[in-house]
């Protein structure tokens, strides 16, 4: 003795209605922490601090510092390696922030 509404109690719209809405909170919840999380500041370093390099969440990078004495001509190499190794990092950071922040929102594909 089925509904002919597929089983939903309460003649289905209704539900789909309750659906809709949470679903259409659920958006907005999750728009609002992934504007928080972009806002948040990392900072990673290279070399012992000799390269500084701050991000946003939403990995941008905002500041890159560089100690004079880790700046050497006759070695560019190792600058650029470094200030590649910061800046991996900051992003990477970036992208673990982002997920743990948003984890509560597991949605296939979203991520």
């Amino acid at each position: 003795m089925g509904s002919k509404y597929g089983g939903f109690p309460g003649g289905g719209m209704g539900n789909m209605q309750n659906l809709l809405k949470q679903a259409q909170k659920m958006q907005a919840d999750m728009q609002k922490k992934q504007s928080e999380v972009a806002s948040k500041e990392i900072e990673t370093s290279a070399g012992g601090g000799a390269v500084i390099v701050k991000a946003t969440g939403d990995k941008v990078i905002k500041e890159i510092t560089i100690k004079k004495d880790v700046v050497d001509p006759d070695d560019v190499e190792m600058l650029q390696d470094l200030i590649l190794t910061a800046v991996n990092e900051a992003l990477k950071q970036a992208d673990s922030m982002m997920e743990k922040e948003l984890g509560g929102f597991n949605i296939p594909g979203l991520f």
